[in-house]
């Protein structure tokens, strides 16, 4: 069985991986490595023929020169041996625009503009075109909280 490493930067080997996390894999061959990314959360299995592939088809553009697949950066390296690793990653949805809709009071205001007595938002949630991140988070934090406490 493959072992399960969650790579840091550099040798994706201890003490720069953190086994037991199981975010980082590593096998002998493709088709060994397919079986084991497997995630508990993970709705379709990969299958190893599909792996196999993938690999196959972006060697080729490495051989063309030519990236068919993305139309983006020119592929510089073919994965011919192993060992070969793959790393879980998901996306996330860092900010939003459309978040609960606040006044600068950070009262959340239904469609019309009304202030929902008692309801308060601040940072990622709230919606708009600001500030992002921890300042945010943390300005309209404070400016909510003063507010719910009169």
């Amino acid at each position: 069985m493959p072992t399960p490493l969650r790579a840091n930067a550099g040798e994706p080997r201890a003490p720069n991986v953190d086994i037991e996390a199981a975010f980082f894999f590593e096998a002998s061959t493709l088709a060994e490595l397919a079986r084991a990314i497997q995630m508990p959360h993970q709705r379709v299995p990969m299958p190893a023929a599909r792996l196999e592939e993938t690999v196959r088809r972006y060697n080729s553009f490495v051989g063309s020169g030519v990236d068919a697949g993305l139309g983006q950066a020119q592929p510089r390296y073919r994965i011919t041996q192993p060992p070969y690793y793959a790393a879980w990653a998901t996306p996330c949805v860092h900010d939003t625009r459309a978040g609960l809709r606040i006044n600068a009071r950070c009262q959340v205001v239904d469609m019309t503009g009304a202030v929902i007595p008692g309801l308060y938002c601040g940072g990622e949630s709230a919606g708009g075109l600001s500030q992002h991140g921890l300042a945010r988070a943390a300005c309209e934090g404070y400016i909510a909280g003063l507010n719910a406490a009169v």
